[in-house]
């Protein structure tokens, strides 16, 4: 589905019962800065400062223009996360008070079925610190494999941490999603 604006609103991406995924926008930077102050959000993301810096907050609050997407995860009006593939590279990050209950699933695979179905990506990399269990067990069940660890300045942390480097190619995805499609269909 392609993106565009209707009457000043962002079209969604992706509508489903209880998610829309869907570009994010300055009128996002209160929600997302709420994620943004959450400790156990921030320290597993390689990016984001801490503290919170709401003008650094505001600038990750725009429409992404580069190569690749990135959405907002809404749930019951508001921001609850964020899921991007740039420059052939996944992230995400969910607001700790809906860990647990799918959501990382959901938007990672709607992410990565865009990123090989429609931008034809030809391999996803995806990396996590060695102390995030959470994240490399959802990158694993998508068929991830690991192939590299090293030493890098957390930003948030404020020292080295041990990262660990996943990737994920598109025979590999499309080898699992034939697979889900025969369970699914009795064969």
């Amino acid at each position: 589905m392609d993106l565009h604006a209707e009457n000043g609103a962002l079209t969604p991406i992706i509508q489903t019962e209880r998610l829309t995924l869907r570009p994010l926008a300055p009128s996002d930077t209160a929600d997302l800065h709420v994620i943004a102050a959450q400790w156990p959000v921030v320290r597993q993301l390689g990016g984001w400062p801490w503290p919170a810096n709401l003008a650094f907050t505001a600038s990750r609050s725009v429409p992404y223009t580069g190569q690749g997407f990135v959405w907002g995860v809404e749930a019951a009006g508001k921001i609850i996360g964020s899921v991007a593939v740039t420059r052939g590279e996944l992230g995400y990050m969910i607001h700790q008070d809906y860990w647990r209950r799918g959501i990382g699933k959901t938007v990672v695979a709607a992410a990565l079925d865009r990123a090989f179905c429609q931008d034809n990506c030809p391999v996803i990399n995806a990396s996590v610190w060695a102390d995030n269990a959470a994240s490399a067990k959802l990158l694993c069940s998508f068929g991830f494999t690991h192939w590299q660890s090293r030493y890098e300045q957390a930003i948030a942390r404020g020292y080295p941490v041990l990262s660990h480097y996943y990737r994920l190619t598109r025979p590999a995805w499309d080898g699992l999603r034939n697979t889900a499609k025969s369970r699914n269909s009795g064969a």
